[in-house]
C-alpha cells in the first residue's frame, strides 16, 4: 500500500474518535487538578496532553515523570490524592505495571490511554479506566489524534472557538495528508539526507512528540533529542546537523536559539508548521511518518 494511503487509513474517523473519547473526557471533566504522566520513550505524548488540557479547559494539569510519581509523590500524598492520566506506548508497559501497582495501592483514580495492553496487565488492573488504541506502525499518530480530539471536546465558554478549530482539524487530517506532504516536500527531502548521519533533533514545547518519533522511529543513524536551550551543548559532541520542529507562533522566542546554533557552526533544517501549536504536532507526526516509512521523494 502506498505510504500516503497507509497514513490516511490509520487515522480515526470522527465516529471512532467520539466513541473512544468518552473515558478520557470523564477523567478530566469537572476536575480542578489532574496529574499526567507517560511511560515509554514517547513522553512528549503525555506533555502534549497536559498542554491541551491547560490551554483548552478549566482544569489544571501537571506533567510528572513516571518514576517521580511512583516513588516520590504517590506514596506520600495521602488525603490529597489527585487523579492521574497515564499515556503509554508498548515499550513502556513494564514501567506502566509498576506505576499502576503503586497508584492503585495508594488510592489514586487512574485512567490509561495506550496501545493494546497485554492481557496479564489488563487482568491485574481491571478496575483502572482504560482507553486502548489499536497499535500498529502509526500508533503514535492515532494516540495523539485521540488526545487532541478528546480534550478539545471538553472546552466551554471563551475557549470553545479555538477548541472547535482543533476538533475540525483532528477530523479532517485524512483530507490534507497529500497536500501537507507536497507543501513540505523540500524540507522532507533535506530531512532524508540528514537521517543517514548523526544529528540532533530539537523542538518547541508541543512538538516534542514529533521530535521523539523522528529520533527513535528511524534507525538509520545516531540521533539525540534535546530541547532548544541545550542544543548547543551537542554540536561538538554529536553533530552540527540539527532538525528543529517549530511553529510560527514561537518565531520570536526561537530567534535567539537558532542564531546561537548558527554561530557555533550548526546547520539547521527547520520544519516549521504554520498552524495552531495545539494541532501542529499532528501534522508533524504525519510528515515524520511519511519520511521514516519511505515515502517517495
Amino acid at each position: 500500500m502506498h505510504v500516503l494511503e497507509r497514513i490516511r487509513s490509520s487515522l480515526s474517523s470522527q465516529q471512532e474518535l467520539e466513541a473512544s473519547s468518552q473515558i478520557l473526557r470523564r477523567a478530566i471533566e469537572g476536575r480542578r487538578y489532574v496529574l499526567v504522566t507517560s511511560t515509554g520513550m514517547f513522553r512528549g505524548l503525555g506533555r502534549y496532553l497536559a498542554q491541551l488540557v491547560n490551554s483548552l479547559t478549566s482544569s489544571s494539569t501537571y506533567y510528572v515523570e513516571p518514576y517521580e510519581l511512583t516513588y516520590y509523590i504517590a506514596p506520600y500524598d495521602e488525603s490529597r490524592e489527585v487523579d492521574v492520566i497515564a499515556t503509554a506506548t508498548p515499550d513502556g508497559y513494564s514501567d506502566l505495571y509498576i506505576l499502576l501497582d503503586q497508584l492503585v495501592l495508594t488510592g489514586h483514580r487512574v485512567t490509561v490511554i495506550s496501545g493494546n495492553l497485554p492481557e496479564q496487565l489488563k487482568g491485574r488492573f481491571s478496575y483502572v479506566d482504560l482507553v486502548e488504541v489499536p497499535w500498529n506502525e502509526l500508533g503514535l499518530l492515532r494516540l495523539a489524534q485521540l488526545v487532541a480530539y478528546s480534550v478539545a471536546s471538553l472546552s466551554r465558554g471563551d475557549l470553545r472557538r479555538r477548541a472547535r478549530r482543533v476538533i475540525d482539524e483532528c477530523t479532517s487530517l485524512h483530507i490534507v495528508v497529500e497536500d501537507l506532504v507536497e507543501r513540505y516536500r523540500e524540507e522532507l527531502n533535506t530531512l532524508r539526507s540528514i537521517l543517514v548521519r548523526p544529528h540532533v533533533v530539537t523542538y518547541t514545547p508541543t512538538m516534542e512528540v514529533a521530535a521523539q518519533l523522528l529520533a527513535y522511529g528511524s534507525d538509520r543513524s545516531l540521533a539525540v533529542v534535546a530541547d532548544l536551550p541545550s542544543v548547543h551543548a551537542y554540536l561538538r559532541r554529536v553533530s552540527k546537523d540539527v532538525v528543529a520542529f517549530t511553529t510560527d507562533v514561537e518565531v520570536y522566542s526561537l530567534r535567539y536559539h537558532l542564531n546561537k546554533i548558527a554561530e557555533l557552526g550548526g546547520r539547521v533544517v527547520e520544519l516549521r508548521l504554520r498552524t495552531d501549536p495545539l494541532t501542529a504536532p499532528l501534522y508533524a507526526l504525519i510528515l515524520v511518518y511519511y519520511v521514516i516509512l519511505g515515502g517517495a521523494q
